[in-house]
Parts: structure tokens; C-alpha cells; sequence
């Protein structure tokens, strides 16, 4: 399968979610990043957790080599840029699951708008593919723009599933990649918090796919 992480807002924390969803699935089986970014920030985090790593920002590149990457790898994740460039649309073009992370801030959420409609072509161009999910992401609980956030990403208003786990502003998640590691590689209460979210955000991202939905 192929996973890309998508926005068109820099900093809504694609390379840090596409490296802990790398690690997570490499425990269960062959994955390689894609980095996608012209930053190559997931290119220098992976070599140091030893995962195989593309840099590929070319959209023609994307768009022919990604199926071939698929049937050599159980996963692949591909690291998008912050643009709604023709690279983002390559991506879109060739993913099985497209992940948004999205910020509960006023700029972010503006961004996201323009992405969702990027998301409606692809997915009319590819006869409903690729399946979506959006989530929260650096969220700070019990704020206004939270519930927000909540509120005007929620299916109704998007036509795509919310996922119901977010993940929280941590500074053990900011740390991580610079340190060479994950989470899971991190001691502490916090980590193990930022760890079990993690993994329950995987968890039910793949399963959009699994009921078919999104």
C-alpha cells in the first residue's frame, strides 16, 4: 500500500507523522519512506533509524516509480511537500491512503479548504480513490480552537472521515527526530502517552481502508 501525508501548509507536521508511521510499520513488515519534500528533512531522520528512505520530489518520478515501490515493499510512505504543488498531485494520484494532518489554527484550517478540494478531484479522477483521513494534529486540549477545529473538519461539513484520535502538542514529538528516534525510543510518562496515541492514530487510519471507508 501506498501512504502519503499531504497538506498544502508547511508545518502541520507531515515529516513527523510520516517517520513514526514508517517505524510503526516497519515492526510489521518492509517499509520505505519517500521524501517528497525538496527540505529532505525524512531523508536525514530515517538514515538514522536505519529505515530505507527515496528522495524523490519530481512529479513524473513519483507518478511512475511509487507502484513499482509497492510491489517491493509491504508499505510506503510517502513524505509530501507543503505545497499544493503538481508533486502533491502525483502523490494523490498513485496513494492508496491519503493522511491530512491539520492544525486547530485559524491559517491551517484556511490551507486545509484548498487541499480538500484538491482531494475531491483526485478521488473523481481515480474513481474514489485514494481513501482520506483527516486529523488533528499539535492540538491542545480543552481550547476553543479546538472545538473548532473539530466542528469544521467533521464529515459533514468535509465529506471525509475525522479520525477520532488526535495527536497532541508534545514537546517528547518535536524531540524526537532530532535526537535520531522516535518516540518509542524516548523514556518517560510523556512518551509513552505520545506512544500509545501514535499507535492507535495508526491503527485506525489503516482501518479506513479496511471498512472502506473514506
Amino acid at each position: 500500500m501506498i501512504i502519503g501525508l499531504t497538506n498544502q501548509k508547511g508545518g502541520a507536521g507531515k515529516t513527523t507523522i510520516s517517520g513514526h508511521l514508517a517505524y510503526w510499520l516497519s515492526q510489521r513488515g518492509s517499509v520505505i519512506v519517500v521524501d517528497a519534500d525538496a527540505q529532505q528533512s525524512s531523508t536525514n531522520w530515517m538514515k538514522d533509524l536505519e529505515l530505507p528512505c527515496k528522495t524523490m520530489i519530481d512529479p513524473d518520478d513519483l507518478f511512475d516509480e511509487l507502484p513499482f515501490l509497492a510491489q517491493q515493499y509491504n508499505a510506503v510512505v510517502v513524505d509530501g511537500p507543503g505545497s499544493l504543488s503538481e508533486t502533491t498531485k502525483a502523490i494523490l494520484a498513485r496513494c492508496d491512503l491519503a493522511l491530512i494532518p491539520c492544525k486547530p489554527a485559524g491559517l491551517d484550517m484556511h490551507s486545509t479548504s484548498k487541499m480538500l478540494r484538491i482531494l475531491r478531484q483526485a478521488r473523481e479522477m481515480r474513481g474514489g480513490m485514494p481513501y482520506v483521513g483527516l486529523f488533528l494534529n499539535q492540538a491542545k486540549k480543552g481550547t476553543v480552537l479546538l472545538k473548532d477545529a473539530q466542528r469544521a473538519l467533521s464529515e459533514k461539513n468535509t465529506g471525509f472521515p475525522l479520525l477520532k484520535t488526535m495527536i497532541f502538542d508534545l514537546q517528547v514529538i518535536a524531540d524526537a527526530p532530532g535526537q535520531g528516534t522516535t518516540v518509542w525510543g524516548l523514556n518517560g510518562a510523556t512518551a509513552k502517552r505520545a506512544s500509545k496515541d501514535f499507535e492507535t492514530l495508526f491503527t485506525e487510519a489503516l482501518g479506513v481502508m479496511t471498512n472502506g471507508k473514506g
